[in-house]
């Protein structure tokens, strides 16, 4: 093996494991991977980030291989960056151990299913922690990405239609006089003076 002129060995390069990781996904059913991307042909450069979907959202399978000392800094900046860029709703950051990058391509896979991942979920809510799992254990926390992004959809949802009503009910109770005595009576407010000169 030749090495780069930063010392770290060639070999697999990081977007071959991310469609490698993205193809055991698609074909457990867990994600919808585009064919352009599953289709690696000889000579043809392959994505930087693999992008899939899991129950209409989209999802970027964003992974590098642990052998620098920065790593892990670099790509939390890049998973950050691609929800910024609106690129998917659900960005999942994957560190492969080193000697993934050197496997045989004939065990590639095998190795792949069974190696030890370090993996991080990014959503617009916040991200997870750094959490060590396998390929299989990726599902789960897809999964339960999946999950607290619709949560938090519904909880918006809930927010705004309250915030409308909120907003609807004081503008309807706003022509009517003495409404702000009354209210201040059923809602056991302190006397101010100052809001009694408000007109309504």
């Amino acid at each position: 093996m030749s090495r780069r002129s930063d010392g770290v060995q060639e070999g697999f390069r990081e977007e071959v494991l991310n469609v490698k990781l993205a193809e055991l996904l698609s074909r457990s059913g867990m994600l919808s991977v585009p064919e352009s991307i599953l289709a690696h042909e000889k000579g043809r450069r392959l994505p930087d980030i693999t992008v899939g979907d899991y129950w209409g959202v989209r999802v970027v399978l964003e992974g590098r291989i642990e052998e620098r000392p920065n790593v892990r800094d670099t790509l939390e900046r890049d998973c950050i960056k691609r929800l910024e860029e609106g690129i998917a709703a659900i960005v999942i950051g994957i560190l492969y151990p080193p000697e993934l990058r050197n496997a045989d391509w004939a065990a590639l896979e095998q190795k792949l299913q069974s190696a030890r991942l370090r993996i991080r979920v990014f959503i617009e809510a916040g991200s997870g922690d750094w959490v060590e799992s396998n390929a299989e254990g990726l599902s789960a926390v897809l999964r339960r990405a999946y999950e607290s992004l619709v949560r938090e959809d519904v909880v918006n949802v809930a927010v705004e239609e309250l915030r409308n009503g909120i907003e609807t009910a004081s503008q309807a109770l706003a022509h009517f006089p003495g409404v702000a005595q009354r209210l201040r009576g059923i809602l056991v407010l302190p006397h101010d003076r100052e809001t009694d000169d408000v007109k309504y």
